[in-house]
This record gives structure tokens, C-alpha cells and sequence, in this order.
């Protein structure tokens, strides 16, 4: 009778003990890729982007703020177009303030980013291995409601479109939620250093730029900040059976 029993028992004591194990074993966190796996992945999400991002428009606002002022010296809105094929367009909408800067500073970020924008140049200036030596960090940190990796970039070349600083990369999909740091070459419509940070969020489920800034300091303009703000996505997804071309930040 007791050795008929005894299994029985053990069978019952021990099921209550792997019902705990598998729940504690589940309730663990899934372990930290490697460094490699990380460079991978964010490789792999700008690739998907690329291949999916057929065009945009959106509209953006450059304000210039010199010397801690409340209001911008000089403003400009324009309507940007974006396609795969011919990079960025834009069309002028409003501006206000100082002519000077809008000239000096303004017009030359517009002339660039649509340099870069041309489909020859946009594969050297995106956040890839191709383009960085990359060092994730250790650890999670949380920023804009995004768990993400912080990753450190080191450009291969000088650009005034590549930055030695960090990119904070979301920790579940790889996607770049930050970049912050130095054009490894200084750009021509800023003297002195140059910082700049440039938040993105997800439009229809691609990561697009909501918000730069660059910040300078020269013995003509003083401290001077340009803020760049974009708002009104509207994206044009790649056909399912067609790759476009790699798009830019």
C-alpha cells in the first residue's frame, strides 16, 4: 500500500515545484543580444526602412535663436518632398526675421540636406556599420517612452552628416530613437563646435525625424541655436514586391 502510494506523492509534491520553476523561468527577462547581434539588428532596421520607404512630405520649420532669446531671429517653414528616386524638394511656405541668417545658416542646412538626400549619397550619411564603428553600452535606458540601447559612434570618415556621439536605438526593435553629438567635419554655416541631437518616432510605423537642434557658438553670432521641427507626415510605403532605394535620416 505505501509503495503504491509513495510515487503518487512525489508526483504531487513535485508538481506544484515545476509549475513555479517554469512560471519564475518565464517571468525572466530574454537575455541581452551581443554586441555583434545589436550592430546586426539596427543594420537590418535601417535595410527594412530603405526597402519600404518609397517617399514623404512633410513640413518643417528652421527658427534661429541667438544669445538665450525668447523669440527667433530668423524663421523659415517649408513643405519637403521626398521620393526614393530623386531625394528632397522643397517649397518655400513662410518667413520671417533677419534675411542674413535665414542665408547664411538656413539656406545652407536646406542646400545640404538635399545634397544628401540624393540617391548616390544617401547610403554614407545612414546609422549603419557601413558607416560607424559602433559600441553598444551596457544596460537599458528609458527615453521618450522607449526602452533603448545606447549606442556609441565612432564615424569611418569625415561628413558634416556623420556625428562622433550616441544614437539611443529602441531595444526591441533597433530603430533609432536619438542621435546626439559632433559632425566629425564642422559644418560650413556654423563656426566653432557644433552640437546637434535629432529625436524620431514612429509615422506608419517608420522611425522619422520629429525634432533637431544644433547649437554653436562664434565670436560673430554669439551663442546661436537652430531649432528644426517637423510635423504633417504623410508616407508613401514602397509596393510590397518592389525595394526602393535606401532613403535617408
Amino acid at each position: 500500500m505505501w509503495t503504491t502510494r509513495l510515487p503518487l506523492l512525489i508526483l504531487a509534491a513535485c508538481a506544484p515545484l515545476s509549475g513555479i520553476r517554469a512560471q519564475q523561468a518565464a517571468q525572466q527577462p530574454a537575455a541581452r543580444p551581443s554586441d555583434q547581434e545589436i550592430i546586426a539588428r539596427i543594420d537590418a532596421a535601417v535595410q527594412q526602412r530603405s526597402d519600404n520607404l518609397a517617399g514623404y512630405t512633410v513640413q518643417e520649420t528652421y527658427s534661429i535663436y541667438r544669445n538665450g532669446e525668447d523669440k527667433p531671429s530668423a524663421e523659415e517653414t517649408v513643405q519637403t518632398t521626398y521620393t526614393h528616386a530623386a531625394g528632397k524638394d522643397y517649397t518655400p511656405i513662410s518667413h520671417s526675421g533677419s534675411g542674413m541668417l535665414r542665408n547664411a545658416i538656413i539656406a545652407k542646412v536646406l542646400a545640404g540636406e538635399k545634397e544628401m538626400s540624393a540617391t548616390a549619397n544617401r547610403p554614407g550619411v545612414l546609422v549603419t556599420s557601413a558607416n560607424y564603428d559602433m559600441h553598444p553600452q551596457s544596460g537599458t535606458v528609458d527615453l521618450n517612452g522607449h526602452k533603448c540601447i545606447v549606442v556609441d559612434l565612432v564615424p569611418k570618415r569625415k561628413s558634416q552628416h556623420l556625428f562622433n556621439g550616441k544614437a539611443w536605438v529602441d531595444a526591441d526593435d533597433f530603430t533609432v530613437i536619438r542621435l546626439a553629438g559632433v559632425p566629425s567635419e564642422s559644418p560650413s554655416f556654423f563656426a566653432g563646435e557644433t552640437i546637434v541631437t535629432r529625436d524620431y518616432e514612429k509615422v506608419d510605423g517608420f522611425p522619422m525625424a520629429t525634432h533637431a537642434e544644433a547649437r554653436s557658438h562664434s565670436f560673430l553670432l554669439g551663442d546661436t541655436v537652430m531649432r528644426i521641427d517637423y510635423t504633417g507626415y504623410k508616407i508613401d510605403r514602397a509596393p510590397a514586391t518592389t525595394a526602393a532605394s535606401p532613403s535617408s535620416c
